[in-house]
């Protein structure tokens, strides 16, 4: 069982990153701390403050105990190290224990900061407070900067530090998180207009995941031999290398179903990748959508005919 703390300062961004990190850890549950001291009026007192802190351990033991998850994330703004030693103190049976501290420059802080004032999520005086509380974490093990990236790809990172894995499955109708990750990439970032069509009810859909969170897709059918299409990555999971999984997946389906060869219609701009994959290019480039795309082929077979 792991004990995840991500921590920092007010309006780094704690809650919208361990939103986006449940959605990836398998078995997980999220205790934000400021639900333990949503009170009104809110006493600044040494007993209001020990009855946080009891709430908190309250909660993460029943949550320890129960035997129902494997990652319990935990996030607030845990400025002193002897906070997280308090609440950890109070916790019983076993389990493993990462704290993680975001950060960002003072002005992206400021930034965010404002944006919550306006929309009346946080009062004037914010500012001065988590700027005060951020010079305290200078201390404190595995510090992420923030800076310029979304929730979500924080989220993956800290996945990636937790040690969440890739896997696939192969369904034989196109799953709703596939065609989401299709209209994403094809759609609004690319620009197609003609994404689904009558060779997705004859095709088997690879969707790729990180820990439970779909990371990409893709299709493989056979025509005239078997083909492989459709290949779209999440674009906070890119870099990563889930393109050439995807491909090692549909390849490794093919086989099973028989197959000893296969063909695609790689966007130009994208045959570099698919040659690095093991993929030829065959014949003249065409043009799909007024994208230039050129047909690729390989043998997953040794001696296979091509």
């Amino acid at each position: 069982m792991n004990l995840i703390f991500v921590n920092g300062t007010m309006g780094v961004g704690k809650t919208s990153v361990c939103r986006e990190l449940a959605k990836i850890l398998p078995e997980n549950v999220f205790l934000d701390g400021d639900t333990c001291l949503a009170a009104t009026p809110f006493y600044n007192t040494e007993a209001h403050r020990a009855l946080i802190l009891k709430n908190i351990a309250d909660l993460l033991n029943n949550f320890l105990q129960s035997g129902l998850f494997e990652n319990i994330l935990f996030c607030w703004v845990m400025h002193e190290k002897e906070i997280v030693q308090n609440i950890l103190s109070r916790l019983h049976g076993e389990f493993t224990f990462r704290i993680f501290t975001l950060t960002c420059e003072k002005e992206e802080l400021f930034a965010r900061l404002r944006r919550d004032v306006s929309a009346g999520i946080r009062d004037g005086g914010i500012f001065s407070r988590s700027e005060e509380r951020a010079a305290h974490y200078a201390g404190f093990p595995e510090k992420i900067k923030t800076d310029g990236k979304s929730a979500e790809e924080i989220a993956v990172d800290l996945a990636a530090r937790l040690g969440c894995g890739f896997s696939a499955k192969v369904y034989s109708e196109l799953p709703e998180e596939a065609k989401a990750i299709r209209e994403g990439v094809f759609v609004r970032e690319q620009g197609f207009c003609e994404e689904f069509d009558e060779t997705d009810k004859k095709a088997e859909h690879v969707l790729l995941f990180y820990g439970q969170r779909p990371a990409g897709t893709c299709r493989l059918f056979e025509r005239e031999g078997w083909h492989i299409g459709r290949v779209a990555v999440e674009r906070a999971f890119r870099g990563m290398g889930c393109g050439k999984l995807l491909m090692r997946a549909a390849e490794e389906r093919i086989l099973e179903r028989g197959g000893d060869c296969c063909t695609l219609y790689a966007q130009t701009r994208a045959q570099a990748f698919y040659e690095k994959c093991g993929y030829t290019a065959e014949g003249e480039p065409f043009s799909e959508e007024n994208c230039p795309h050129v047909a690729m082929k390989k043998l997953l077979r040794p001696f296979a005919r091509r």
